[in-house]
């Protein structure tokens, strides 16, 4: 790569102005007007009414992309309110924004105004661009905001505020099992426009890209941008902010292509890869906006005013073999800010970004999240089976009976759990059988959710299930934890509840019932006991995630292995 010497600008009387924005570095754009041109798709963006203009920079070819989002037309409530208020009220949303994107010595970088950073595609930044700043050039005595993806928990993002003058490894990041997404601390870099002429260092945020303060004149932000480059190529990392250095990327071709078949499998069942959807942190201020949805993968769908998984499940089932991947890439989702369809509020390509999914190729564990593939570090792994071989030592306060060698079935496609959850309810004294009968509450609204299969003595919620893989583990797991966070959250689950055991058993009251304990009592095709060498890899993170998912709950998780009867 071809290197500018730097160069200070001349001093100047009045200080050098300077703009907050984020900088990213694109991947895969060659430093020519054709290529830069291309980042954007121009059919795209003129239906949009956004204009692509050729420009330089301090002499650098550069690209602007700009305009006004939203269009003219009022929003939905305008007639309502001009008839309620009898005030001729004009009220048209416009949002302008620009994106930028300039060549600055071979590498090519983005940065925008307003709300372009949409415009910028998600695909094409450098994801450790912004990390590997941070950790060379950010003040650790100066941290202030960590956010996180939690590995534990499908979907769950964090922050860590941390007080002036602490130290970040004090405040529970842990991470063996958390890839940080952003860090916030003062800049170090003092050749930097904004810290010119011993200014106090500014805080910069940095995640895929760099928020902080670049100078606005030509020659203030090229000089800027290449201290930058050069302070990410040397790559001197500070010992306090190794942890950022933490995220190992799966970088083979062969291996994704791996994995991406390993989530095609799974979309059998789609809770044994917990396949969700997960919307990038940067967009949940257009998803509160937006009413309706329209998704493309392979053909597009009419806009919606749901995007729900059982939906995306249902489109990536009918893809042939192999174009999953690819198809999701290709793919795109419209937000639209009425439930019509009508008005754009954003377009975001690449629907990788959008979902996750835990897969297992042997003994190793790897996670989709912000569209990359991830390994779990042998950190987590040896904290997976350390706290998986505890909640196993520790048993179960609930005896299951053994299962029957032969179980009596009372119709011909009854599952073996259906026949050994009867087994139990008609012979042991204090449980409930409560399978198959479905709550339908606010969130579970379609074909409901089963709250247990067996409510103990104790009114433990019992999950049971006899597996000879990982996957139907994983969809116990999965399952048990949506139907604590019901009972836990929602006031119709809990009525339910209670009433279907009342009628059940009146002498049983459960009024102002809680979960305290659920029991997953597990039957292992080949094995009576259940332990850390013989229970899957998989079912491991899975028991694991669930585990601290209901301990956030205030409630208690147990094992109860099924032993296998004469």
């Amino acid at each position: 790569m071809t290197r500018t010497a730097l160069s200070s600008p001349e001093p100047s009387r009045s200080a050098p102005r300077v703009r907050e924005v984020t900088l990213y570095r694109l991947t895969d754009v060659k430093a020519n007007e054709h290529s830069m041109r291309a980042v954007f798709d121009e059919a795209g963006t003129a239906r949009r009414q956004l204009h692509l203009r050729t420009t330089r920079i301090n002499g650098m070819p550069a690209v602007v992309l700009y305009g006004m989002r939203g269009g003219e037309r009022p929003p939905d409530w305008q007639a309502d309110a001009v008839r309620t208020t009898a005030v001729d009220l004009d009220l048209r949303k416009t949002s302008p924004v620009a994106a930028v994107i300039v060549a600055v010595d071979d590498a090519v970088y983005a940065f925008s105004y307003g709300g372009g950073h949409h415009l910028i595609p998600r695909d094409l930044r450098d994801p450790e661009f912004g990390r590997t700043f941070a950790a060379c050039a950010l003040d650790p005595a100066t941290v202030a905001t960590v956010n996180t993806r939690d590995m534990d928990t499908v979907n769950r993002y964090g922050s860590i505020h941390i007080p002036r003058g602490q130290a970040v490894r004090t405040f529970g990041l842990r991470h063996e099992r958390e890839l940080v997404n952003r860090l916030k601390a003062r800049c170090g870099l003092s050749e930097l426009t904004a810290a010119r002429g011993g200014e106090k260092a500014r805080f910069a945020e940095c995640g895929d890209g760099i928020r902080t303060h670049l100078g606005v004149d030509q020659a203030d932000l090229v000089n800027d941008i290449r201290f930058i480059a050069a302070t990410v190529e040397e790559r001197y990392v500070q010992e306090e902010m190794r942890f950022l250095e933490d995220r190992k990327e799966v970088r083979s071709h062969e291996k994704t292509e791996v994995l991406w078949s390993l989530v095609e499998d799974g979309l059998r069942d789609p809770d044994s890869i917990g396949l969700a959807i997960a919307p990038p942190l940067d967009v949940f201020d257009q998803l509160d906006e937006a009413r309706s949805f329209q998704v493309r993968i392979g053909v597009t769908c009419a806009p919606r005013t749901e995007f729900r998984v059982e939906d995306l499940v249902a489109r990536l089932r009918h893809l042939r073999k192999g174009t999953l991947a690819q198809a999701l890439k290709k793919g795109w989702i419209r937000l639209f800010e009425d439930s019509n369809g009508q008005r754009e509020l954003a377009h975001h390509r690449n629907l990788c970004h959008w979902i996750e999914a835990t897969v297992s190729p042997g003994s190793e564990m790897y996670v989709l999240r912000d569209g990359r593939w991830y390994e779990y570090g042998p950190r987590y792994l040896e904290e997976v089976r350390r706290e998986v071989a505890d909640l196993l030592a520790k048993g179960a306060s609930v005896d299951l009976p053994d299962w029957p060698e032969v179980l009596p079935y009372r119709r011909a496609k009854e599952s073996p759990e259906a026949a050994y959850n009867r087994h139990v309810g008609d012979t042991q004294p204090g449980y409930l059988r409560l399978d198959k009968n479905l709550a339908r509450t606010e969130v579970h609204f379609g074909n409901g959710v089963e709250l247990c299969d067996l409510l103990g003595p104790g009114n433990e919620l019992v999950h049971v299930k006899q597996a000879s893989s990982a996957a139907g583990l994983s969809h116990l797991f999965n399952q048990a934890k949506s139907a604590v966070e019901s009972l836990h959250y929602e006031k119709r689950a809990r009525e339910w509840f209670t009433g279907i055991v009342a009628r059940m058993n009146p002498e049983r009251d459960l009024t102002g019932f809680q979960p305290k304990t659920v029991v997953f009592g597990i039957r292992l095709a080949r094995h009576s006991k259940v332990t850390i060498e013989n229970l899957y890899p998989l079912a491991q993170v899975e028991l694991y995630r669930t585990a601290v998912a209901l301990r956030r709950c205030g409630i208690n998780v147990e094992v109860a292995a099924i032993r296998h009867g004469g």
